[in-house]
């Protein structure tokens, strides 16, 4: 996947060259400098886990490769010992099936560490480095850096291209002396599953939304706090944008001009926090910061257990191509089959399992009769028993679980073993090696893994443990002063949406069964629930909490383009859900003084280049007013409504006379008319009567006119 190596590739010659230019130099920051992983980065660091079973940091290394990255400098403390000898070797189990299954270890070398690397790779071990100001520090005084580097962590994952980013950077550091970093966003919903729950950002940018003026760190408590800004950005800056939807992707140019400054600010720790805040707070730097908002490509951090399953969810779908399952980083095998199914060889399936969509199965794995995987990923060399379900559940290397379990939302370490008759539910986390007795119930976000109190002392961790009644269990609770692990374990699962009251008009449906597919908080999509009502419950809070939060209708395109690809939706579901939200939104605006028209007018011409999106025939418009009709079907003013939508779509021309009168005369909609939608319909008949009207004086314009050049013949 990384292209061919650029060392070793000069040739001497006679004729005096220019000076080759500086090596681009980028640094891979592999700590993480929080708990949020633990107890299973108790073992093992976070860079190294597997991500839809390849290591995280394969994708951060190919992603700089790509970039034309030659020489990297990686920055690591915990486990430091498992980075560098990963760097060296790769592990791999291969799996021999002559009668019984024989597990043969091997190492070959890495290919970071050959010849054929496209760059150079450095470890360095730090015991002192304990936050991302600590290694800024380092940096600074090793003297490694000449250049501007790229900054990232060992848990990025993205395709998008360096090239044009480095570029601007530079151009910009030619226009601006004063310019040391250009770090990288992507506009996306403050609800969407790629955005850390509980942590939010405001950016505020000049008129062009290029220049970072201000940063402000918000947490979910801060929400009515003051913010105070320097007095002379509102002089130089009359007009700004007020950003609080970028998601920070952690990918910075920056300039060498910036470690220098982490050591004469010796408590700064964090990149954001402290020196990005800092740095746009004091006029006395005078230094600057650009912002590259990213227009397509993918971009995204492991931050927590939810971004991890996100993400996972994202590579499955393909987003992140060329990076997939089938792209085999590793020397893998995986092949796709329709679905996002992703199978090695050597897997062993029953005749009567079933393996539904978004699922990946490493080789070397069973799978026993009547056995449901939905959504799920399996490491290599597994054991699945009998009658057992696995719902988005992550499940590592050489796991054994038993028959008649059940498992959802989880992650299941290497080696573990689970019992027959167990439950594993949401946001549990079963680490490495540990072994569950049958029938046992691990309750929701419980965690457990067999670290000894001792060695968590010698760690210098201070963390809780708390020792069960099975001898080689320990169960991992969280320090009461660490701010992280609160607010992961709150969320009650790895993936835990935020209520959909927050973005769903849920009253505005008559029961439950009126938003198919809708789920519990914190709980995992059912294996009942199809593909097309995930799809529009998705779409649906999608859409409907862009429009709450104003967000652009590029973005809200964007969002639904990828849902719709994702789930492989027909057009039909786009409208369907499209027409739900907003009804769900203009109903929601509409207050008893106000003019409904106004509030349908300004609703539709902001979604204008969306409807051109999804409207392409007669069929279609008559589709989505049959939708729109459904909808309204038993709301006040629901016929006013019809009314005010219809005359608004085909005064903007994306509704025209065939389409509008095909609606009417049908008069069932898409699913059907009931009393309810019929009395909705019956609400646009004057306008509908218009339409006929101005129908038939055309056609009778048209015929006089033919009867006129034929008398003139």
């Amino acid at each position: 996947m990384a292209p061919t190596s650029k060392r070793g590739s000069a040739k001497k010659t006679g004729v005096l060259e220019e000076a080759p230019e500086a090596l681009l130099q980028a640094v891979i920051i592999a700590d993480s400098f929080n708990r949020r992983f633990r107890p299973i980065t108790l073992e093992k660091p976070r860079c190294l886990l597997p991500l839809a079973n390849t290591p995280i940091i394969e994708y951060t290394l190919e992603f700089l490769a790509l970039g034309g990255v030659e020489e990297i400098l990686l920055y690591c403390h915990a486990h430091h010992d498992q980075i560098t000898e990963y760097i060296r070797f790769v592990t791999f189990a291969h799996t021999l099936q002559v009668i019984t299954l024989i597990l043969v270890l091997y190492d070959r070398e890495s290919k970071w560490s050959k010849e054929s690397s496209p760059f150079q790779i450095r470890v360095i071990y730090s015991p002192s480095i304990m936050s991302v100001g600590d290694v800024m520090r380092e940096l600074d005084q090793s003297r490694l850096i000449k250049e501007d580097f790229i900054l990232v962590s060992g848990d990025i994952v993205s395709n998008i291209p360096l090239q044009g980013i480095l570029k601007e950077h530079k151009a910009r550091r030619l226009a601006d002396k004063n310019c040391i970093m250009t770090s990288v966003l992507r506009e996306i919903s403050p609800r969407h599953d790629s955005r850390p729950r509980g942590e939010n950002a405001l950016f505020i940018l000049d008129q062009n939304r290029e220049r970072i003026l201000h940063y402000e760190y918000l947490k979910q408590s801060d929400s009515e706090s003051l913010m105070l800004l320097p007095r002379e950005l509102g002089k130089a800056f009359p007009t700004m944008s007020f950003q609080e939807n970028f998601l920070d992707c952690c990918i910075d140019i920056v300039s060498f001009e910036v470690p220098p400054l982490f050591t004469e600010n010796f408590d700064w720790q964090h990149s954001r926090k402290d020196f990005l805040h800092g740095i746009l707070m004091d006029e006395l730097y005078g230094k600057t910061v650009y912002a590259h908002i990213l227009k397509s490509g993918y971009a995204g951090r492991i931050q927590s257990l939810q971004t991890y399953d996100a993400i996972l969810h994202d590579i499955t779908r393909k987003w992140t191509h060329p990076f997939s399952p089938d792209t085999n980083l590793n020397q893998q095998t995986y092949k796709y089959t329709r679905g996002h199914i992703y199978k090695e060889s050597k897997v062993i399936l029953a005749q009567s399992a079933v393996i539904k969509d978004n699922s990946i199965i490493g080789s070397g794995t069973s799978v026993g009769d009547k056995t449901i995987i939905s959504g799920a990923t399996i490491g290599r060399n597994c054991i699945i028993g009998k009658n057992v379900e696995l719902h988005s559940t992550i499940v590592w290397d050489n796991v054994v679980i038993g028959d008649n379990c059940s498992l959802g939302n989880c992650i299941i370490a290497n080696e573990a073993h689970i019992g027959d008759g167990c439950t594993v539910e949401s946001g549990a986390i079963i680490s490495f090696g540990v072994t569950i007795e049958k029938g046992t119930n691990i309750p929701t976000t419980a965690r457990y893994t067999k670290m000894s109190t001792k060695k968590e002392k010698e760690s210098g961790r201070f963390t809780q443990v708390v020792h069960s009644k099975t001898k080689s269990l320990i169960e991992y609770e969280d320090s009461e002063d660490d701010e992280d692990e609160q607010r992961e374990t709150s969320m009650g699962s790895l993936y835990a949406p935020e209520d959909e009251s927050d973005y769903s008009d849920i009253s505005d449906f008559e029961d439950d069964d009126e938003i198919p597919g809708k789920r519990k908080k914190g709980h995992a999509r059912t294996s009942s629930e199809s593909e097309a009502d995930s799809f529009f419950r998705e779409a649906y809070n999608s859409l409907l909490g862009a429009l709450k939060q104003s967000h652009s209708v590029d973005i809200m395109i964007l969002e639904l383009n990828g849902l719709r690809m994702s789930a492989n939706a027909e057009f039909s579901e786009v409208r369907r859900a499209t027409a739900a939200a907003i009804i769900s939104y203009i109903v929601s605006k509409i207050t008893s003084n106000e003019n409904t028209s106004k509030v349908v007018d300004a609703t539709v011409e902001k979604l204008l280049p969306l409807f051109n999106r999804m409207i392409f025939e007669v069929n279609d418009q008559a589709e989505l007013l049959g939708y729109i009709q459904r909808e309204l079907a038993g709301k006040e003013r629901g016929g006013t409504l019809m009314q005010a939508i219809g005359m608004k779509l085909y005064n903007e021309d994306l509704c025209d006379d065939e389409g509008l009168l095909k609606w009417w005369n049908e008069g069932n909609g898409p699913q059907g008319e009931t009393p309810e939608m019929a009395k909705v319909r019956d609400g646009a008949k004057a306008f509908v009567k218009w339409v006929e009207e101005q129908d038939e004086d055309s056609e009778d314009s048209e015929e006089e006119e033919e009867s006129e050049e034929e008398d003139d013949e």
